[in-house]
């Protein structure tokens, strides 16, 4: 049954819709979710535009706004605002391993069915819903990878779209991605051991006694030195290589003549490798480049960290003539081993890993022939999306205009939305 309510918030109408929508379209036998959105209205604006948000992830829910500030006030300047819940997460059949459907021997099909290509089918029932002919998109990061997918299949329901850290690469397969990512990482760590003094012994300390020590998180598990070496995805933020460079300040103290990781190390660490808040980041993240070239993902990060110097798994973090670094935006299969929240999750982790029929994501002549104009933020130093690849799609879309900026990380937004969000409107504003 379709629901929407209505309250005032900050000054503004917000409108929550819960509607139902087909998990499979193709399938009926599948079921339906309750899709949720938040709609934001500014005063006044009953009539203006929608404006449909596709948060990154993938795996996480829409934002939950605090205050009308940053981007969402720039996009409410314009604009209607709809912040989607993407199918499992959120309010939308969040899957978790607490899910009732957890043991059930679907779950492996339930889960192919999270891509962006069904994330955009259920943004065309939302638009229909709304009762409006087209709307216009943002999407952050996955976001992004949802919007060329959506002009890859209704190109014709896109007014404008605009892009930040996302416009990823739609002609090269999945191991291309991770020798890039892995790449541009290792530039970033280059950078980061020379501006902080100390901090690369540090590491390296703090991994080879690891390595021979049993230190608990406060969850309860053992840490290892590949899973705490899971922070490094800190250094595609803003602020990642001062909060990075905090960590390592004073990880060790003495107990009882024993060197030990201090405890506020420890509960910071495992706040930043856990996945318990957004288990599907993990689960589902390489499947979203399925189907680009033909095969399987077969746990591709996993794979292509030797072929850059200073991932290997199995490194000896004191052998200094070698570079020894953190890894990034990267899953691998061991995490469904050691990650409580990821565990349950194993063998369809592995399915999906081993899956070798996914269907493509995107037309590159509907891309190229869609009549809406995009726009997109490219960061020089994006260790997510690498700019090389974003740049190769610009060049297939009919009209994208790009902001090339190397003034911010991948989470620009979290810094300066407003700004950013700014700058790509007003290269659209004119089509």
């Amino acid at each position: 049954m379709t629901v929407t309510t209505t309250s005032r918030r900050f000054g503004h109408t917000f409108r929550s819709h819960t509607l139902p929508v087909p998990w499979d379209p193709a399938d009926p036998g599948q079921g339906t979710l309750d899709l949720y959105a938040r709609e934001i209205i500014p005063d006044g604006g009953e009539n203006l535009p929608v404006l449909i948000f596709l948060q990154g992830g993938p795996g996480n829910p829409s934002p939950r706004p605090t205050g009308i500030n940053g981007w969402i006030a720039e996009i409410l300047k314009t604009h209607r605002l709809v912040l989607l819940d993407q199918r499992g997460t959120g309010r939308s059949g969040r899957i978790d391993a607490a899910c009732p459907h957890i043991d059930a021997t679907d779950l492996t099909e339930r889960l192919t069915l999270l891509r962006a290509d069904l994330i955009v089918e259920d943004c065309e029932r939302l638009r229909e819903h709304l009762g409006v002919e087209r709307v216009s998109l943002y999407g952050q990061s996955f976001g992004g990878f949802c919007i060329t997918t959506y002009l890859s299949r209704h190109p014709e329901r896109v007014d404008t779209a605009l892009l930040t850290g996302g416009l990823p690469t739609i002609s090269r397969g999945i191991d291309d991605v991770y020798r890039a990512t892995y790449t541009q990482l290792a530039r970033r760590h280059r950078d980061f051991y020379a501006r902080f003094d100390g901090v690369e012994d540090r590491i390296r300390e703090v991994c080879h006694h690891l390595d021979n020590s049993d230190e608990r998180l406060p969850t309860g598990e053992r840490l290892s030195s590949r899973r705490l070496r899971l922070i490094g995805t800190d250094l595609g933020r803003g602020a990642g290589f001062d909060t990075l460079s905090y960590l390592f300040e004073q990880p060790f103290h003495e107990v009882k003549g024993e060197k030990r990781l201090r405890r506020d190390f420890l509960d910071d660490v495992g706040a930043r490798v856990s996945l318990e808040r957004h288990p599907l980041y993990a689960v589902i993240h390489e499947s979203i480049y399925g189907g680009t070239v033909p095969g399987a993902t077969a746990w591709s990060a996993h794979r292509m960290r030797t072929e850059v110097d200073g991932f290997a798994e199995d490194a000896d973090p004191r052998d200094r003539s070698v570079p020894f670094y953190l890894t990034g935006e990267h899953v691998y299969p061991w995490q469904f081993e050691e990650d409580p929240a990821l565990i349950p999750f194993r063998n369809v982790a592995e399915d999906l890993a081993a899956k070798d029929d996914w269907s493509s994501l995107y037309d590159a002549d509907a891309i190229a022939s869609s009549p809406s104009v995009a726009a997109a933020a490219i960061y020089v130093d994006d260790i997510y999306v690498p700019m090389q690849l974003s740049l190769e799609t610009a060049e297939i879309y009919r009209d994208l205009r790009p902001h090339i900026t190397n003034r911010f990380q991948h989470d620009g937004i979290h810094h300066d939305g407003a700004g950013i969000l700014g700058r790509l409107i007003e290269l659209v504003r004119d089509h």
